[in-house]
């Protein structure tokens, strides 16, 4: 290294010398010659240059030739010692770890005409022909967050390891490089700054990532007596995920993590599974806020592409979505706002200001809540469970806004009608009144059946003429069912198709009394009681239809 130095230091004060020899027999030549030349001399000056002599010319091309030369092999040199930092030093006092002198002292000597841009033979010692290099892999995966339904991804920290064979770095006894405190089958660690051939491994679903460098890089490399080599190394990934979100939130997903070799095809490299070939760590689960690892399972394939074909490792993550966030935070809230949309039932039809916003402000709330439950999801072609479970709702609320706009409507309707038919009565007793035979006027009026029908309902409970079965249902009811006096002495339980008889007509007037409360009313009341129990039943059928499809545990084959 010293005589390049010493050369291209000889070069340059060639260089200069010759320069500074030129200048002193021609002046004029020099940038910094003070004078103006006149033209008489000018004219002199040009010819003289054109005779210059060559020799000054061709020494001066010929050392920046060399220095050239000299400076391209210089730094050709040092890459490959940059490459190669590797330095023989004998052993001394000042050494404190002889075995870690030992394994540098042995790097030394297998990398003495180690190329590291060449791939291994594939030769091992269990088969000695040459072929493709066999690298056998395992993942320890560290943690799974940050799953991204949105962008489709997933981050993944875990350690990836390799072990293969490369017969050049072999060191085993009878070649002379180890001393008898080596033994066979022992690993011997390679410094960072030594540079061997590495599988150009890469991930064909990754979308960033980067490796640890935390306070130094997170890896390592170490090489056993037969020519074997391991590399560990820590990485985290952020990897894209193919989702099928029609079960959402109630969903699983499968995710997988897969790598092949970016230039070599399955003629120089073939990846295989160690065993194990997966371990998933304790707290993995726990940077997961909503989900949860199920299963894994590993796998081999092959990546086909016009360069040729690859070899290439898969492992597939089923993700099990956590249900209780969302029973909690969305599924519970929306039952009770469809409930409080309920309550405008019970109000009096004619309370707009307290019936109208009820129902305006529960719509826009469940509105709200869907937009945001959607603002973190992929826009899709297909509906999701989440989006009928709030679409639901939101048809529930909005019925209880409709309804209320029919029973507005009908009750202005009968009020509208009791006023034109309280004219039309009053109109009738002024004729009647002025007739002097107020009797037989009054006998000969006519009344339509709903007008009898309301007369009679003015009058008394004890003047309502009942039908003749009503009567004897009441007084079978006001009896009981009949009994056998010597029967019950005796102790005799009585069973008679009385019994049954007494049920029914019981059922019978309730049903009767139930009917004639109803009539009694409005229409606007009438459609209130109606929806106080025909909504309710109608949502607790949706929940039983809805909870026994998507509860349905999915079969994994279709996920």
């Amino acid at each position: 290294m010293s005589f390049f130095v010493f050369l291209r230091a000889f070069l340059t004060s060639q260089i200069s010398r010759t320069n500074s020899h030129y200048f002193q027999l021609h002046p004029q030549h020099h940038p910094d010659f003070p004078l103006i030349p006149t033209r008489r001399e000018s004219a002199r000056n040009a010819k003289k240059t054109v005779f210059l002599p060559l020799f000054f010319v061709m020494k001066t091309q010929l050392c920046v030739s060399l220095l050239l030369i000299l400076s391209l092999f210089h730094t050709n040199l040092a890459k490959k010692s940059k490459t190669k930092s590797c330095k023989r030093t004998a052993f001394s006092r000042h050494t404190t770890n002889y075995q870690a002198w030992r394994e540098q002292m042995t790097v030394c000597d297998l990398l003495q005409d180690y190329d590291s841009a060449v791939r291994p033979s594939g030769r091992t010692p269990y088969n000695d022909t040459r072929g493709a290099v066999i690298v056998t892999t395992s993942l320890n995966v560290r943690s799974i967050s940050a799953v991204s339904e949105k962008n489709m991804e997933f981050v993944a920290q875990f350690r990836l390891r390799q072990e293969w064979y490369d017969d050049r770095l072999r060191f085993i006894e009878h070649q002379g490089l180890l001393s008898s405190d080596y033994r066979n089958f022992e690993f011997i660690h390679v410094a960072r700054d030594q540079s061997l051939w590495i599988p150009d491994t890469f991930f064909q679903n990754e979308k960033n990532g980067w490796y640890h460098m935390l306070n130094q890089e997170n890896r390592f490399l170490k090489i056993r007596s037969d020519g074997k080599l391991i590399y560990d190394r820590r990485l985290t990934l952020h990897l894209s995920c193919s989702m099928h979100l029609s079960r959402y939130p109630m969903d699983h997903q499968n995710c997988e993590i897969a790598f092949a070799s970016y230039a070599y095809t399955t003629a120089d490299i073939e990846y295989i599974w160690d065993v194990p070939a997966i371990q998933i760590h304790e707290g993995a689960n726990g940077a997961l806020p909503n989900f949860e690892i199920a299963s894994f399972k590993n796998g081999s394939c092959t990546s086909k592409t016009n360069t040729g074909t690859y070899s290439c490792l898969k492992v597939e993550i089923r993700l099990n979505r956590v249900f209780s966030f969302f029973l909690l935070q969305l599924y519970i809230p929306s039952s009770m706002l469809v409930g409080v949309a309920w309550v405008s039932y019970w109000i009096d039809w004619k309370s707009t200001a307290a019936r109208v916003p009820l129902a305006i402000v529960t719509l826009l709330t469940m509105i709200t809540t869907s937009h945001a439950i959607n603002s973190n999801l992929p826009p899709v072609s297909y509906a999701k469970s989440i989006d009928i479970w709030v679409g639901a709702c939101v048809v529930f609320i909005f019925f209880s806004l409709i309804e209320y706009a029919v029973v507005n409507y009908m009750g202005i309707l009968d009020e509208h009608r009791q006023m034109r038919k309280a004219a039309c009565n009053r109109s009738r007793l002024s004729n009647v009144i002025d007739n002097d035979n107020f009797g037989e006027s009054l006998q000969s009026l006519t009344f339509s059946p709903q007008e009898k029908k309301r007369l009679i309902r003015r009058r008394p409970k004890k003047t309502l003429e009942l039908q003749e079965g009503d009567f004897e249902a009441i007084e079978m009811v006001d009896r009981g069912p009949p009994r056998s006096a010597g029967l019950m002495e005796e102790g005799w339980t009585f069973h008679d198709t009385t019994d049954l008889v007494y049920i029914g007509q019981r059922k019978r007037v309730e049903l009767v009394r139930w009917c004639s409360v109803l009539s009694s009313r409005g229409r606007a009341e009438r459609i209130d009681i109606i929806a106080r129990i025909i909504f309710p039943i109608a949502f607790i059928l949706f929940n039983f239809a809805y909870w026994s499809i998507y509860l349905e545990e999915e079969d994994p084959d279709e996920s």
